[in-house]
């Protein structure tokens, strides 16, 4: 049976995300969460990782973009699919660039809307998504792209870290990640499953390898340097 995991941080889209999903031939929806940090917790727990995971681009305690390059890195055998009621395509291009295999806006809860049937009529643009993420073929709602062409992938950060930092340990790239999505240290802590007193020596560690002082100059380090994508570089409503 496929997994389905559905983050979402607003209520009124995850009960019709839910509804959709839940029409989808045979699945489970094993994860459901509110936010990023909600979603990285559940990860840990749940019995089996999901095959999809159906990813709001906007939410509070971690974003998409961040959310993408983690799950990315740590749990790579999970398929992303971005969901969006935006289309910031600078953006956009980053969450594919950074290993999602599709991307798709809110309008398909909207299917008898003009504009989502004067594009697609019939068709189901979130089964259509699922199904290509499967067969390990990327799928690009039009709503956002005119073109498939017209989509400009940068660098992955996992390609930089490979070829410029392939020193730095797993474990402290995990932390990296996580210190630019803002989280507490005690935060950090529980989604990596480590003391608190490791998670601080980490930073320790990293700030002396790095030449900086304090948390938020590591995240300028690490944008700075392609170890990071932050959202703020590509989404100008971003906090």
């Amino acid at each position: 049976m496929l997994r389905i995991a559905i983050a979402e941080d607003e209520e009124k889209h995850l009960k019709a995300i839910i509804k959709e999903v839940t029409a989808y031939k045979k699945n489970e929806i094993n994860i459901v969460s509110n936010n990023g940090y909600e979603l990285l917790m559940a990860l840990q727990t749940v019995k089996q990782l999901p095959d999809i995971l159906l990813l709001d681009i906007k939410m509070p305690k971690m974003d998409g973009l961040i959310l993408t390059q983690y799950i990315s890195f740590k749990h790579p055998s999970i398929k992303i699919i971005g969901v969006s009621s935006h289309s910031n395509e600078a953006l956009v291009t980053e969450v594919l660039s950074e290993g999602a295999c599709g991307f798709i806006t809110k309008f398909f809860l909207h299917r008898a809307s003009a504009i989502y049937q004067g594009t697609y009529g019939s068709r189901n643009i979130l089964f259509e998504s699922i199904e290509a993420a499967l067969e390990n073929k990327e799928y690009i709602d039009i709503l956002l792209f005119n073109y498939k062409g017209s989509i400009k992938k940068s660098k992955s950060t996992k390609t930089i870290i490979k070829e410029s930092f392939s020193n730095i340990p797993n474990t402290h790239i995990e932390y990296l990640i996580l210190n630019a999505a803002n989280l507490s240290h005690s935060e950090i802590a529980k989604v990596m499953n480590k003391s608190l007193a490791s998670v601080k020596n980490y930073f320790n560690l990293l700030s002396a390898e790095f030449n900086v002082n304090t948390r938020s100059e590591l995240v300028y380090y690490c944008t700075t340097h392609g170890i990071v994508k932050h959202p703020s570089y590509f989404d100008k409503t971003a906090n």
